[in-house]
């Protein structure tokens, strides 16, 4: 399972994007070369699950950007066409545009084809848990968001919630609740047969390098329920860290997908990781993270708006210059890799690590599985897993 953050589109960066409708088949923009570089990627993933930040607006407007944002839909479509096959939908912009907004936001994404969770047109449609098929395996996604920027919600059920106990508007209570029934769509996922779980948060806190209580606490409590087998978050638009809580995986923060650079806060703002969960399932039958891995990136090429990963393998090339990729790689690299995240194997994600390798990583044995015997290389045989771009055999003419 790929995930990425969020997809948060203001003027300087859509006006980039402007096409000719009748030479772009109706189209108002083409962003295919904003997410073009995540392919790669993608492509190497069962599942890829973006973050749909904002409401989009008609087919030819009117667009607005911050505080209420209203943008161009073909960026849905261009996140399908770059691999996505579902998108999250709970956030604290997803009532800029009301109810309407909603709704046109969740027909856009069924009309591109991806499927979603977060947002609602219908209770019926909240009460159904987001699964995603894989050749191997159904994984399904349960999210929430901690704000809605202090807009009302005409419905309980209209936008999934992780609200903040501490916040003396909300009260420990309804943030218990909003975890209680995170909980409950988790095992009702589980009874229509997925064998995967995972959540994901929206937080708030924007522009900092570290989770805050809000965040621990929900995650936490999320990861000590047994219900989910992983949890992300996204919302921040910075990369925040990565830790193991008692052998749950938690990405605090993907940071965001692609954006407009702002500053001040444009080192955080103009970069991200796509994290990478690969799922093995143990002989007790059990699904659980055997391998995770993230990939840094900027949100900018050779001075022009697009996704380009400053991996170290640089797949891309040069995303900025030698020595500002290689910054930004190792200030992302101190931020996600905690003393924890180091302990049980996390580590960045190389495409040149796996192609053609035939082998899986072996980082973590599957649950009930005991220790895993590794090669000099640190590798294993490829186990049943969540897994289409690992197992690979090297072609007899190479």
């Amino acid at each position: 399972m790929a995930v990425s953050g969020d997809l948060l589109l203001h003027e300087g960066l859509w006006s980039q994007f402007a096409a000719d409708p009748q030479r772009a088949h109706g189209a108002n923009f083409d962003f295919a070369p904003l997410l073009q570089q995540q392919r790669a990627y993608l492509d190497r993933a069962d599942v890829a699950v973006c973050q749909a930040e904002t409401p989009v607006a008609p087919a030819g407007g009117p667009y607005a950007a911050y505080p209420e944002f209203n943008v161009p839909p073909e960026i849905l479509g261009a996140a399908k066409d770059a691999g996505y096959d579902a998108c999250t939908s709970a956030s604290n912009h997803a009532v800029d545009q009301g109810v309407a907004g909603v709704e046109r936001t969740i027909h856009t994404m069924d009309a591109a084809g991806l499927q979603y969770t977060g947002s609602y047109a219908s209770q019926q449609d909240a009460e159904q848990p987001m699964i995603v098929d894989t050749p191997t395996g159904k994984l399904a996604v349960v999210t929430g968001t901690n704000s809605l920027n202090e807009k009302p919600q005409d419905t309980p059920w209209r936008i999934d919630r992780l609200r903040d106990g501490t916040d003396p508007r909300v009260g420990e209570k309804t943030a218990a609740q909003d975890v209680a029934h995170a909980v409950a769509q988790a095992k009702k996922a589980r009874e229509q047969g997925a064998d995967v779980v995972v959540a994901a948060m929206h937080s708030i806190m924007e522009y900092t390098d570290t989770a805050d209580e809000y965040q621990k606490r929900t995650a936490h409590a999320l990861a000590d329920s047994g219900a989910f087998d992983a949890v992300y978050g996204h919302g921040s638009h910075s990369v925040q860290p990565i830790e193991n809580h008692r052998g749950t995986w938690i990405v605090y923060g993907v940071g965001n997908n692609v954006t407009e650079t702002a500053p001040p806060a444009a080192e955080s703002n103009d970069q991200g990781i796509m994290a990478r969960f690969q799922f093995a399932r143990g002989a007790d039958g059990h699904w659980r993270v055997n391998d995770l891995a993230w990939v840094p990136s900027s949100n900018t090429q050779g001075g022009r708006y697009a996704w380009c990963p400053v991996a170290s393998d640089a797949p891309s090339g040069v995303c900025r210059s030698d020595a500002e990729d290689r910054a930004i790689r190792e200030r992302i690299a101190g931020v996600v890799t905690t003393d924890s995240a180091r302990e049980h194997g996390l580590h960045e994600w190389r495409l040149s690590d796996e192609l053609w390798t035939g082998t899986a990583p072996a980082r973590f044995p599957a649950r009930g599985t005991g220790p895993v015997a590794r090669s000099s290389a640190g590798r294993q045989p490829c186990t049943p897993s969540f897994s289409r771009m690992i197992c690979r055999t090297r072609p007899a003419s190479a």
